[in-house]
Order: C-alpha cells, then structure tokens, then sequence
C-alpha cells in the first residue's frame, strides 16, 4: 500500500509539471496581448484667472522649458513616451505604468520650481504687452493712410480701414490689459503652489507584428484614452483602453494566478487565491515587453516583441518583486510571467546603476489596485 500511495504520488506530481511551458511555447501564446503605448504629451498650467500657459517640462535646474500661450505650439513641440502595456479583458482595457499613461512632474521639483516660474511667468507677460504695445503703435501709424487729399484739394478718411484699424486696436488693448492684470496679481494673489498644473495626453498603441512609420500609426488608428491611475506614490500602475473598447480577436488576454481563464482578469479577483506568498526565490520568470521601445521593435518584418528572463531575487513585500530580468527603457509596464504563462506582476523601475536587477509590482499591489 505504501509502494502505491509513492507512485501515486509520483504520478501526479509528474502530471503537476507538464503544465509548465517553455519559452518558445509562452512567447507565442502571449505575445499577441503586449502593445507599445505611444504618448504625447505636454503640461497645462492654469491660471487663477482661468487663462491657460503650457509647457514642456522642467530643466535640470527646475526652471520651465517651452513656457507658451500658443496650444498648437505647444502641440507642434509637445513631448514623446513609450513603454508597453497587455490586455486584461476583451473589452479593449490596456495595464500599464502610470508614469508611461499619464507622465507627471516630481512634485518635489515642481513645488521648488514654482518660485522660478513665476519669475518666467513675469518675464513672459512682459514680454507679451510689450509685443501688444508695439503691434498697437504700428496700427496706429498705419493711420495717417486712411487719409488723403483728392483731385480737388479737399480731405477725405477711408473710413472702412480706419474702422479695422480701430477694431484692431481694441482688440490689442483688450488682451494688454488682461495681461497687464495678470502681472499686476502675480505678487499679491496667486500661491505658487496653487496654480493647477495638468499633463494633456495624446494616446495610441501598436501591435505586435505590424508596421509603423509615424505617429499616426499609433494614435492615428489605435487611439486610446486613460481610464484610471493608481493614486498610491508606490504603485506604478494605469489602466487604458482602446477608444473602440472592443479587444481583437485572437488576442492574448492576461490573467493573473488562479484567475478564470474566460478573458475577464477580474474574475475571481477577490477569491484571494494565488497569493505572492508561492513565488520562490530563484524561482523562472520572463518578461514580454518593448525593451528600448522602438529602437529595438523596428524590424524589416514589422514591430517585434521582445521576451527576456530570469529569476526571483527577492520576495515581494506587497509593493514590489525583485528579478534578475534586464531591461531598458520601454520596458515600462511590461508583463511579468511565470513558467505558467501566469502575470506575477508588472515591470515598472530599474535598480540604478545596473540593467540587471529590475522591480515589477506584484500581484498583491495589482489586486488591490483592480478592486477600486
């Protein structure tokens, strides 16, 4: 009987094992599923006043690069990011980091360059009177051509350009003097730290396997929109979804340890089942992703996905998993599976210094995160 009861037990820890898949095998069932994300972004900063200024970001230094009040500047100059992201459901819904859907500025360094701005701010209200007032004079001289003698000597005003030019001028003072109140309030009412500070994106994926050639593949017929971000410091996490909210079909949907299989990542999410705690250290993982994004994905043949692998270093404390899994940038928001094909978390930062220990956020921190 005991004989019996080993081989029992051998036999099905043998049939345990046979669900493990090589890499070749789980490259092909998931790549499909991962995606580069293609952001363009830039910064709105409003003003007490409800007048909006934008700009690009901030220098080493913290001062304001790209300080404008033109929006289609702003858009011709507007800043570019890419990192990854995978479906989770069939309804086009997208997991990425939070700083690849919705980049933000420390807000350490933000709060510091707030008092350089303003110094920028005044500079660049000044500057814009001072253009204002000069327009204003040359309208002004333009004047003297609306009148003229005629044939018999006697005066006369075209009246229709003095008109427009007078139109002109009205509108020039109507904005010097929104300018001019804005400046004058500067010092006394409006708190550096008050002024609303926003990123507008402009977002679109590509597939695996197809082409791009300009942005417009991207945002252009993959368009999507932000659907949520973690409003935890230390959970690198956003959720997108494509604008059509349809995923397609054939598409790989991840799902995490212990989730239903249905193409829904929220069933059984609140079963608790597959918990952090049964990774091992030295345990295989891989990592499916956009490694240096384009760079890297741009073949004769298409975009192409990378996969790349390693082990568990350190257990995850509920915020973060370390693995020996090298990256680069675009990596951002790729996922991390086990021999399973199963997510055990999100890739979302490098250890500095080496490309060859990285952080993912595991499954504990990506539950909690879904359940809101």
């Amino acid at each position: 009987m005991k004989k019996l009861f080993l081989l029992l037990a051998a036999v099905l820890t043998l049939a345990g094992c046979d669900n493990k898949k090589s890499a070749d095998e789980l490259f092909k069932e998931t790549a499909s599923g991962v995606v580069v994300v293609l952001n363009e972004y830039y910064y709105e900063l409003e003003l007490p006043n409800g007048n909006s200024l934008y700009f690009t970001g901030l220098d080493d230094e913290g001062d304001i690069n790209g300080l404008t009040g033109d929006l289609e500047e702003i858009k011709k100059n507007r800043n570019m990011i890419t990192g990854t992201a995978f479906f989770i459901d069939n309804e086009g819904t997208l997991m990425t980091n939070r700083h690849v859907a919705q980049p933000d500025i420390d807000a350490v360094t933000a709060r510091r360059s707030m008092i350089n701005f303003m110094k920028v701010l005044k500079s660049y209200l000044s500057e814009a009177m001072s253009t204002l007032s000069d327009q204003f004079d040359a309208l002004e001289a333009q004047k003297s051509s609306c009148s003229y003698f005629d044939y018999y000597g006697f005066l006369r005003v075209d009246q229709e350009k003095l008109a427009e030019i007078n139109s002109q001028q009205m509108e020039l003072s109507k904005q010097f003097q929104e300018l001019q109140q804005t400046r004058e309030g500067i010092d006394e009412n409006i708190d550096p730290e008050g002024i609303k500070i926003t990123t507008v994106c402009e977002l679109g994926i590509a597939y695996n396997n197809t082409y791009v050639t300009n942005d417009d593949d991207f945002i252009g017929k993959n368009p999507c929109v932000v659907v949520r971000t973690s409003d935890k410091e230390n959970v690198d996490l956003a959720l997108l979804q494509l604008k059509t909210k349809k995923t397609p079909e054939g598409t790989h949907i991840f799902t995490l340890r212990g989730e239903g299989k249905d193409g829904n990542f929220m069933s059984n999410l609140f079963s608790g089942s597959g918990g952090d705690e049964s990774l091992k250290i030295d345990q295989q993982l891989y990592m499916i992703g956009y490694n240096a994004g384009l760079v890297l994905a741009n073949t004769k043949q298409g975009i192409k996905v990378q996969m790349t692998s390693g082990k568990v270093t350190q257990l995850p404390d509920g915020q973060r998993l370390l693995y020996s899994i090298p990256t680069l940038q675009g990596s951002s928001g790729s996922p991390v599976i086990d021999e399973y094909g199963n997510l055990v978390a999100v890739n979302f930062a490098k250890l500095s210094g080496t490309d060859n220990f990285n952080f993912g956020i595991p499954e504990e921190s990506i539950k909690e995160f879904m359940k809101k």
